[in-house]
């Protein structure tokens, strides 16, 4: 059962369409989980309409009114997302692990994944952001990641199995906020590993004196 999911605020941004690409990401990925998230998002669409329809028109020549129907006739218009190149397989194991929405962002090229502790690995997803890093992170059955703090907000969607830290236990489809300086050490289930697709503002930083081997510290936004 989901229990956790974005705010009112980021779901009002992402109906808005004022959303950067990664955060668009992970509130998408949530809607594929949850029924009651979608419905919010459809009635924000509803009431914008509403708004919308309520302002006064604008009158535009008729000039540029026929140049905008030419080039919608003559031009595709292009789409926001490239879907995945069809000669692409995406590994098998993970892709049944993965909501079918995240196919396209995965296969655009080969996951390259890091170990950031023995048992934590990161894969960095590259889908031309500029102020976010967008990563799907593992957690071993039973593992657990040192202790850290954030700089930035964090948005966290779990996609498979669960993990639990100092303020709850998270589940498939729970979608998860942390704002800059909570401090928290996620742990997997012990039956099962757990995968999440993570959006940082910021990079992470490690408690006690491991800080100074602090692999967390890289930060890229791609």
């Amino acid at each position: 059962m989901i229990t956790n999911h974005p705010t009112t605020e980021l779901l009002t941004e992402y109906a808005t369409g004022a959303m950067s690409l990664a955060p668009l990401i992970s509130i998408t990925t949530h809607l594929q989980f949850c029924e009651h998230c979608r419905d919010a998002v459809a009635g924000l669409n509803a009431l914008g309409g509403e708004f919308l329809g309520e302002c006064e028109g604008t009158a535009i020549s008729d000039r540029l009114l026929a140049d905008t129907l030419d080039r919608l006739d003559e031009e595709p218009l292009p789409e926001t997302i490239e879907a995945a190149p069809a000669s692409f397989a995406i590994d098998a194991a993970l892709e049944e692990q993965l909501p079918a929405y995240l196919h396209k962002f995965v296969g655009r090229s080969p996951l390259n994944w890091r170990s950031l502790s023995s048992s934590l690995s990161v894969a960095p997803i590259s889908v031309g952001e500029t102020a976010y890093e967008l990563a799907l992170h593992k957690i071993d059955a039973g593992g657990t990641t040192p202790s850290h703090d954030h700089r930035g907000m964090e948005l966290t969607v779990v996609l498979k199995g669960s993990f639990s830290d100092e303020h709850g236990v998270y589940h498939e489809g729970d979608f998860l906020i942390r704002e800059p300086g909570h401090v928290h050490r996620p742990a997997a289930a012990q039956n099962q590993a757990c995968i999440c697709l993570s959006v940082l503002e910021a990079p992470i930083k490690l408690q006690g004196l491991k800080r100074v081997l602090n692999p967390f510290m890289q930060f890229n936004p791609s």
